[in-house]
C-alpha cells in the first residue's frame, strides 16, 4: 500500500512544473522583445581644430616658503593643514630679547631728548648774547655745534628703536595671503636666522593650470581662449589666462596658465591640456559619451529608421569640450547613442529619447 501511495502522487510535480513553465513562456519572450531604452544625440558638422595634448600640473598662483626677517627661537609654529586668513600668525620666535632692547632704546631715546632740550635753550641763549657782544662768537659757535649733534644723536636712537620695535613686531611671523599651511619647515625650539624657512603655505582657493606650450602652437591661443583639460579621468573647460611670451632656448616653448575653479583639482594634480595645434576646419564631431572603447577598436550605436541600431567602427580625432572629431560610416544629423550603449548588440530594437 505505501508504495501505491508513492506511485500515485509522483506524476503530480512534473505536471504543475510543465504547466509553470509553459505559463512563463509567453511573459518571458514579451519581456526580451520589450527595445532598450536610450538616449540619443545628433552627430553634427562643427568648426573644429586639430589639437595636441600637452602634460601639465595644477599649481597655486600663491604658492610661499615664508621667511623669518628677524633672527630668534622659535616658540609656535601652525600646525601641517591649518587654514589661515591674510595677517594671522602663523608662527612665533621669543621676544625676551627684543623687548628689553626695545626698554633700552625707548629710555635712550628720552634722555637724548631731554639733553637736546636743554642745549638748545642754551644755544638761544648763546645766541642773544653773541648779538650784543657779551660773548665771544667761538662760544656761541660752540653752543649751536652741541646742539646740533644732540639732535643727531637723537635721530640715530630713534632710528635704532624703530629696528628694535621691527623685530619686535616681527617675531610674530605673519601669512602674507589667505591659505592652508602644507608644511612645517622649522620646528619649535630651533633658532631662526633671518631668511630661514618657517612654513609653505598654500591658497588653495585659488588654482590654475601650468603646461608648457610649443611656440608653434602658442600662436594660436588668446587669453580667453577655452581649452578642454582632462584631471584625474575628469573634463573640464578651462580658460587661457596667460601665455607668457618667453621662450625656452632648449625646448623651443612658453608656459601657459589656464584658469580652473579650486573644485576641478587640487594644486599637484597631473593634466592632460589639449590645446589647437593648426587653424579651425569643419569636421563631424559627437558628444565624447558616445563613443564604446573596446580592445579591438573605438564604436558608436548609430540609430536607424526603425529604431534599430547599428554598430559602426570610428576613428577619433580633435576634441572641443564635450565633442570629439569621428570619421566612419556617419553623416551629419545621424542619431547615436550616448546613455545605454553598453548593453547594445549589433541590430537590436532600441526606444530612443533625446538628451538635454
Amino acid at each position: 500500500m505505501t508504495m501505491q501511495r508513492s506511485f500515485g502522487v509522483r506524476p503530480i510535480f512534473p505536471i504543475l512544473a510543465s504547466a509553470m513553465f509553459t505559463i512563463c513562456l509567453p511573459a518571458l519572450a514579451q519581456h526580451a522583445s520589450q527595445p532598450a531604452p536610450v538616449t540619443v544625440a545628433i552627430a553634427k558638422t562643427v568648426r573644429m581644430a586639430p589639437t595636441i595634448a600637452l602634460p601639465g600640473t595644477v599649481v597655486a598662483q600663491d604658492d610661499s616658503h615664508v621667511a623669518a626677517q628677524v633672527e630668534g627661537s622659535v616658540v609656535w609654529v601652525a600646525k601641517v593643514g591649518d587654514i589661515v586668513n591674510q595677517n594671522d600668525v602663523i608662527a612665533r620666535l621669543d621676544k625676551n630679547l627684543q623687548q628689553m632692547q626695545y626698554a633700552s632704546d625707548t629710555a635712550n631715546v628720552d634722555r637724548l631728548a631731554a639733553t637736546l632740550r636743554y642745549d638748545q635753550a642754551q644755544a638761544g641763549r648763546m645766541q642773544r648774547l653773541a648779538k650784543s657782544n657779551a660773548i665771544a662768537t667761538s662760544t656761541r659757535d660752540e653752543a649751536l655745534s652741541t646742539r646740533d649733534a644732540d639732535k643727531a644723536q637723537l635721530a640715530q636712537a630713534e632710528s635704532d628703536r624703530s629696528k628694535t620695535k621691527y623685530a619686535l613686531d616681527h617675531s610674530d611671523i605673519r601669512a602674507p595671503f589667505p591659505g592652508r599651511v602644507a608644511a612645517r619647515l622649522i620646528n619649535p625650539g630651533e633658532y631662526a636666522t633671518v631668511g630661514k624657512d618657517i612654513v609653505r603655505l598654500v591658497n588653495i582657493s585659488d588654482v590654475e593650470i601650468s603646461a608648457p606650450a610649443p611656440i608653434s602652437a602658442a600662436r594660436y591661443l588668446r587669453e580667453g581662449t577655452p581649452i578642454t583639460v582632462d584631471i584625474d579621468g575628469k573634463f573640464v573647460i578651462a580658460k587661457v589666462r596667460a601665455v607668457v611670451p618667453v621662450g625656452d632656448a632648449n625646448s623651443h616653448t612658453v608656459e601657459i596658465r589656464l584658469a580652473i575653479s579650486s573644485a576641478d583639482g587640487i594644486v599637484g594634480d597631473v593634466a592632460q591640456v589639449l590645446i589647437p595645434s593648426a587653424p579651425p576646419r569643419n569636421a563631424l564631431a559627437i558628444p565624447r559619451d558616445a563613443l564604446v572603447l573596446r580592445e579591438d577598436n573605438t564604436y558608436v550605436f548609430k540609430v536607424g529608421a526603425k529604431n534599430v541600431v547599428q554598430r559602426v567602427a570610428v576613428e577619433t580625432g580633435s576634441e572641443d569640450g564635450q565633442l570629439v572629431e569621428v570619421s566612419g560610416d556617419l553623416v551629419s544629423g545621424d542619431r547615436v547613442v550616448v546613455r545605454g550603449a553598453e548593453r547594445l548588440e549589433d541590430g537590436q530594437e532600441v526606444r530612443p529619447t533625446t538628451g538635454s
